[in-house]
């Protein structure tokens, strides 16, 4: 039918466009953390796109739901600003006919954010621990940002570099590096790491400097100039961080036993849900007209989703601590939510108000 290539087309182009505005601002604000962690020597530079890719990744599921949720919001409430569905209902379509269009389009929806939940967010969740646990148990003084105060793994020693060329070569070098119980300071023009040809440990070698050992003013502080001064950087095995449920494959899940399992069935299985009852939601809230700002179902929309969502993580909460049977799980949340949707439905498709009003006599 005409009208539901139309709407095909129009709630196609605005979740895409919705959740690509998504995807972006959410890009932006792990950029700003990641870089912020590499700066603070948290995480090397070659592990930050990895980690923003795929803490990304991760979220693709609640994402998706969101900008589509909004995308049918907004393509009726265009058509109703524009007088379509006033034609539309003058031929005799009302809001009952179109929901056959929004729920087969929330369908196929619903199979990419299924795939996502159930398949790449527990993959991404690994990868991101697994990437966590290498940038935490790096070389020491690996991952060396100029004109930053780098700390070791250990946190016994400290570098700075004034400058560090892309071969890794340092100028203008500070180090902390205690010895004994005793406190040493050495300063060197220059310097560089490198792997031992012969053991294969991993050493820093700086050039033409001071090292000042000890506690000024005591008997037993010492001052050395030196040509070059090597320093043995451990090398810790990166160990696999532990397995939790938002980590495990569904497969393995579906066969792990306890509260948190069967919380994390259920979590990702409102996922795909979601769409559904939000995909209702949105047609019910789009009604506008010309007096009404633009920006008024929005927000009521808005509101619905935050309530929605605190909902499934109260409910997530109460299975992880037992209070809830699991054969219940999540499922009160989408009777609730869908039972709302269908009664605004109900009313908005027979020109009533989405809430009834109440009036109440005064009392003589």
């Amino acid at each position: 039918m005409i009208v539901d290539r139309a709407f095909y087309r129009e709630a196609v182009q605005a979740t895409a466009g919705i959740v690509t505005v998504l995807v972006v601002v959410f890009l932006l604000f792990g950029v700003s953390s990641a870089l912020g962690r590499t700066v603070r020597g948290d995480l090397t530079e070659s592990i930050v796109l990895q980690l923003i890719g795929w803490q990304t990744l991760r979220h693709l599921d609640l994402l998706l739901p969101l900008g589509f949720y909004l995308g049918v919001l907004l393509t009726f409430s265009r058509w109703y600003r524009d007088s379509e569905m006033t034609v539309l209902a003058a031929c005799g379509i009302g809001l009952a006919r179109l929901v056959r269009p929004v729920v087969l389009l929330a369908a196929i929806v619903a199979l990419l954010v299924a795939g996502a939940a159930f398949y790449l967010t527990p993959l991404a969740s690994r990868a991101i621990l697994e990437l966590r646990a290498e940038g935490s148990q790096r070389p020491e003084l690996a991952g060396i940002v100029p004109g930053v105060f780098t700390g070791s793994a250990a946190g016994n020693r400290v570098l700075y570099a004034e400058h560090v060329a892309a071969d890794g070569r340092m100028a203008r070098v500070f180090l902390s590096n205690p010895a004994r119980g005793r406190p040493r300071v050495i300063l060197a023009d220059s310097g560089y790491s490198y792997v031992d040809g012969q053991g294969g440990a991993r050493l820093a070698t700086l050039l033409n400097g001071w090292a000042y050992e000890g506690t000024p003013g005591q008997a037993d502080y010492r001052i050395v100039q030196f040509a070059a001064y090597t320093v043995r950087l451990d090398q810790r095995p990166i160990v696999p961080p532990p397995d939790s449920v938002q980590t495990l494959p569904t497969a393995r899940l579906l066969a792990t036993p306890g509260a948190e399992a069967q919380a994390e069935r259920h979590w990702r299985l409102a996922k795909p849900v979601l769409v559904f009852v939000l995909a209702l939601y949105g047609l019910v809230l789009a009604y506008t007209d010309s007096r009404r700002g633009r920006l008024a179902n929005l927000f009521a929309a808005i509101l619905i989703y935050f309530i929605y969502s605190n909902l499934l993580g109260l409910g997530e909460t109460l299975l992880k601590r037992g209070r809830l049977p699991p054969e219940i799980g999540l499922w009160w949340v989408h009777g609730l939510m869908a039972a709302g949707a269908l009664f605004m439905l109900y009313r908005r498709s027979r020109n009533r108000p989405i809430l009834p009003r109440f009036s109440f006599a005064r009392a003589r």
